[in-house]
């Protein structure tokens, strides 16, 4: 499949749909011996990935988009798209992509391993895909311990990822600690994919309840989260879209200029 890709903010998302998502996905799993010079990181991303560039560590949107996928998580990004007048087909949410991912694994084999979350939130979500897709091959659960991990717990997590012989790590340390770890430690991990997916776990354990499928299709998923989590998500969502925004009009003054230059 040729790659299509579309720069909103500076980070460039594959203009795919879910049925093309997925199948990158496994391309990757069934190609990952002849591309090992690719990096693993599939990446689920949303405005708030904007706030933490150039800020968290030594994440950039140049290793970021070193991801052999980027999807549009949300809706933020299709609008920002459309508003440089360069749209991506549709919105892929992380936790969609999660779910159909794993009917994929049920049928065709795929060994998935689940890291992150707070204690006991792996564990019941892969208790609940079980339930949903009995077939389903679960390599690994493990939640570890918050903050930054000593010397003995990486290796801990190196070791069980690796003698898990799994194809795609699931990972959800939350934006942007999941993606840095990601890029910082996939060179040492015998994993195709590695997934940062962040709240998927919450809402596929049950521990978060998801917007209604209504309130998705308005657009309005991020309305329904901000109501849960008022004094943790005001900031990514108001402080947050400032720096979007501002990212978003300098790109369109850059496209503007350039269509000028054109025409004369």
């Amino acid at each position: 499949m040729t790659r299509e890709r579309i720069n909103v903010g500076g980070l460039l998302f594959d203009n795919v749909n879910m049925r093309e998502a997925l199948m990158q996905v496994q391309e990757k799993i069934e190609h990952s011996q002849l591309c090992t010079e690719e990096s693993s990181l599939l990446m689920a991303a949303n405005q708030d990935i904007f706030n933490h560039v150039g800020k968290y560590k030594n994440l950039s949107l140049d290793r970021l988009n070193r991801a052999f996928l980027i999807i549009p998580d949300g809706y933020s990004i299709i609008l920002g798209a459309k508003y440089l007048g360069t749209p991506l087909k549709e919105r892929v949410a992380g936790p969609d992509l999660m779910n159909e991912f794993m009917v994929v694994s049920a049928q065709k084999g795929y060994r998935n391993f689940f890291l992150g979350a707070a204690e006991g939130v792996a564990a019941k979500m892969a208790e609940n895909f079980l339930a949903k897709y009995p077939d389903l091959q679960i390599s690994g659960v493990y939640s570890p311990p918050f903050g930054d991990f000593s010397e003995e717990e990486k290796s801990k997590i190196k070791n069980m990822i690796n003698e898990s012989n799994s194809d795609v790590l699931w990972v959800s340390f939350g934006c942007p600690k999941q993606e840095w770890w990601i890029l910082e430690h996939e060179a040492e991990l015998n994993v195709p994919v590695i997934a940062g997916i962040g709240a998927a776990f919450d809402f596929h354990s049950g521990n978060k309840k998801r917007a209604p499928l209504f309130l998705q299709k308005l657009k309005l998923e991020w309305l329904f989260r901000l109501l849960q989590e008022p004094a943790r998500l005001w900031k990514r969502y108001f402080v947050g879209a400032k720096t979007y925004l501002g990212l978003l009009r300098k790109q369109k003054s850059v496209v503007l200029r350039k269509q000028k230059k054109h025409k004369h």
